[in-house]
């Protein structure tokens, strides 16, 4: 089983992040949320499939925030290359409307959500998201 999202025991670095999104309203909501915690850096922004494993293989980040449906080669078949390219990377997958049993289809994911859902987690307080 892996580690929890957003506990990597490792106080030296912050938590770096890559989101990977061709929404602009959610990577900047994405962004206002990210960047009210400290303790996360965004190392790197994909719009594409393409981009999302060049970046993981450059940036060795901790977390990587994927919209479902960003162009490129199916999640389902790079999810194998993110593993392997950044072993201890944990992914949480945005989709639109998020289903439970469609989490199977995308083996490799540590968190399966939809947008609303993600939000509700980070201290957006007195911040509107699209």
């Amino acid at each position: 089983m892996t580690e929890p999202i957003l506990d990597r025991g490792d106080t030296t670095r912050s938590t770096h992040v890559i989101v990977s999104t061709h929404s602009r309203e959610i990577k900047t909501a994405l962004f206002i949320a990210l960047n009210a915690i400290p303790t996360l850096t965004i190392v790197a922004t994909a719009t594409s499939t393409a981009e999302l494993v060049s970046y993981c293989q450059a940036f060795q980040p901790d977390i990587a925030i994927v919209e479902s449906g960003i162009p490129g080669r199916s999640l389902s078949s790079v999810l194998p290359e993110l593993g392997s390219s950044a072993p201890e990377l944990q992914i949480l997958l945005i989709d639109e409307h998020a289903d439970p049993k469609d989490a199977s289809d995308f083996a490799g994911v540590d968190v399966f959500t939809d947008l609303d859902q993600l939000m509700s987690i980070f201290p957006t307080k007195g911040i509107d998201t699209p």
